[in-house]
């Protein structure tokens, strides 16, 4: 690494002040490759060589993809050091720190059993679609569109706040009664929550004087990450936590805020010095990841297109003054329709592969999977380059992985209402009106949900289609009762395969078969439940690692196992970095889109993703538009991205993708790195 250990020792002097900062709250402002994690796992491991009782620290994060991967970071970090307690360090999402609040203060009184927070799937597949059925809503849209208003409020504190674009017709008073009478019913008969409404209770409770937050939270350090991504909601959330004695770190970047469709806001870091004046201010400038040309082009574009109160930068790549020097690759395209953009950036992937380039250090990046994504595939398929496709259909998503997924949390977790709920509804004849039925006669009747799935059904509540329903769906729970998650899968395999296939039918016996056929058999059943969860392959295989470890196997490292090129959303890439980054489709109806153009301050989200996904490239990036894109089985003719005028040089025509003297520039440049 031509990165020299005075730089490196110089870096780690800036990380490690920000760690130790003693300030009650202290802001640390991290660019893209700077060393944020690092400063995180450092914090934690000074806490505890301080005295710190790991029971005393909170780390929390955004998603749940997210905080399960600072918790692989602080828990690795903190062992390396020694530390076996750092196991008690808890790394969660803020709404699992509210739920936790609010299950101390009796707040979930209303709740036969501890709510679940509903997943994506369940908010679209049982959630939005009861609701259609009882206000007869048939579309999608607006069923989603309706739901999306009131998570706007509850991330705000406001009807139709900034950055949220209502839809048209606007959402009525008729419509918002409708969802709220629905959510109040089936929230208590299904036993569970929408996202944002635990951090909105816990809020709305502190401010009424109802609970005391700082108290409750049980710690005296709180570290945020990705402070940017917060909404106004989980800030309001932080602080109340932070109004006494317990000390907040927050790390973060304004340029990274990207989730406006979550409502984040990077206010929240801009202005955290008006929230906490006696905050101490430290910034991590020196970028391990990009190298200059990447880093100039990025920076360049932000600034053309910065909020009024961005925060100043000073981020420098230290491949400038390395030794040697790595300047890095940008390259900018132009093309004259989309298929020859897609053809190009597939022979250029497959010629990088052939000069030695790793697969899975390659990224393709667009804004708009349904205009983009499916010209990529056809080219890429066709070029035999072998890649992962943009937004794969998580295993959990399938009726076969959801059924399995299902089965076991009832093994788990006897009192998940929503796992029985999904167990009715995903067998095969059962259709929404029926699922729906059963919960409001269950609502009308004063029955216990659960109940009906394990308890004497009682007379003359539910009969035709109702209670056949119900008589499956209870053998099937039947099935697994006494099954323990400590059950090894040999000994519950063919169980397993009869439920699927007398709850979904012979192809789905077949696809889970396929799925679940090369696991373990000394796997345990909670480790395939983390394991069909899992939100994409990498997940998975990281599942497979720890059962092996366990095991006393050896297990390849997930991230090389089978290296593919990586076709992903700008958003998805988020976290993540490659040696090439790809970004077509920069044009003017794809970036920033006429949904963002009429706003200034989702035109600059806009260039912030663009920003986000330039520096997701370490040694080499290539920007590109075509004049013609096929659109609805036209080929029309596009405006250039006004984002192309900043990324630091002039688009040049282009027929075909990476030249051999080109591909042997990238190639030679990721050596050097």
């Amino acid at each position: 690494m031509p990165i020299t250990p005075a730089q490196v020792q110089a870096a780690q002097v800036a990380q490690h002040a920000a760690a130790h900062d003693i300030a009650p709250q202290v802001r640390l402002l991290a660019g893209p490759g700077t060393g944020k994690s690092s400063s995180i796992e450092e914090r934690v491991h000074w806490l505890l060589s301080n005295g710190t009782p790991p029971t005393q620290i909170v780390a929390v994060s955004f998603t749940r993809a997210a905080a399960q991967d600072l918790e692989r970071r602080i828990r690795g970090y903190g062992q390396q050091h020694g530390y076996a307690h750092v196991q008690q360090v808890r790394v969660s999402t803020l709404h699992s720190v509210a739920l936790r609040i609010l299950r101390q203060t009796g707040l979930l009184a209303a709740f036969p059993v501890e709510p679940r927070v509903l997943d994506d799937w369940e908010l679209e597949k049982i959630f939005d679609t009861e609701f259609g059925e009882r206000a007869a809503i048939t579309q999608k849209t607006r069923r989603e569109a309706i739901r999306r208003a009131h998570e706007a409020f509850w991330s705000t504190g406001v009807w139709n706040p900034a950055n949220y674009i209502p839809p048209n017709p606007p959402i009525s008073l008729q419509e918002q009664n409708a969802f709220q009478a629905f959510l109040s019913s089936r929230g208590q008969v299904y036993a569970c929550v929408l996202p944002g409404e635990l951090v909105r209770k816990c809020v709305d409770a502190a401010s009424a004087g109802v609970v005391n937050l700082p108290q409750l939270f049980g710690a005296s350090h709180v570290i945020v990450d990705e402070y940017q991504d917060l909404n106004q909601c989980d800030l309001e959330f932080v602080r109340l936590l932070a109004t006494t004695g317990v000390t907040l770190f927050a790390a973060g970047d304004d340029d990274q805020s990207i989730y406006s469709f979550r409502f984040a806001s990077p206010a929240g870091i801009q202005t955290f010095h008006n929230t906490y004046p006696n905050a101490s201010a430290r910034a991590l400038d020196d970028c391990f990841r990009c190298t200059p040309a990447i880093l100039g082009a990025a920076y360049n574009l932000v600034g053309a297109y910065a909020d009024p109160i961005r925060l100043p930068k000073q981020v420098s790549s230290l491949y400038a003054t390395a030794n040697p020097a790595v300047g890095g690759i940008v390259h900018r395209w132009r093309f004259a329709s989309s298929q020859a953009e897609a053809t190009a950036i597939a022979a250029s992937c497959r010629d990088l592969i052939a000069s030695g380039v790793s697969a899975n250090q390659i990224m393709i990046l667009v804004s708009s999977v349904p205009t983009l994504g499916h010209p990529l595939t056809n080219a890429l398929q066709e070029a035999q380059v072998p890649f992962r496709p943009p937004r794969p259909t998580p295993l959990s998503d399938t009726a076969h992985g959801r059924l399995g997924l299902a089965l076991l949390r009832i093994v788990s977790d006897t009192a998940d209402y929503i796992a029985l709920r999904t167990i009715l509804g995903l067998r095969t004849g059962v259709g929404i009106g029926t699922c729906s039925a059963i919960a409001d006669a269950v609502h009308n009747s004063n029955l216990n949900y659960r109940d009906v799935f394990v308890a004497l059904l009682p007379n003359g509540v539910f009969a035709g289609r109702a209670l056949s329903a119900l008589q499956a769906a209870r053998a099937a729970v039947s099935q697994v009762q006494g099954w323990l998650s400590t059950d090894r899968l040999v000994t519950r395999r063919d169980a397993l395969k009869t439920l699927v296939m007398t709850t979904l039918g012979p192809a789905a016996l077949v696809d889970w078969s396929t799925a679940t056929d090369p696991l373990p058999n000394e796997m345990m059943l909670g480790e395939l439940q983390r394991w069909l969860a899992a939100p994409t392959d990498i997940d998975r295989d990281r599942v497979l690692v720890e059962v092996a470890t366990r095991l006393g196997e050896v297990q390849a490292d997930p991230e090389q196992v089978a290296p593919v090129v990586q076709l992903m959303t700008m958003h998805s890439a988020k976290g993540l970095s490659a040696q090439v980054v790809f970004i077509p489709g920069l044009e003017e109806a794809l970036l920033p889109g006429p949904k963002r153009a009429p706003y200034p301050g989702l035109v600059s989200e806009a260039a912030r993703l663009l920003f986000v996904s330039i520096t997701r490239a370490r040694a080499a990036c290539v920007l590109s538009f075509a004049t013609h894109r096929l659109a609805q089985g036209t080929l029309m003719q596009q405006t250039p991205s006004r984002f192309c005028q900043h990324l630091g040089g002039a688009f040049g025509g282009r027929a075909a993708g990476l030249t051999a003297q080109e591909v042997t520039q990238v190639a030679q440049c990721i050596a050097s790195l």
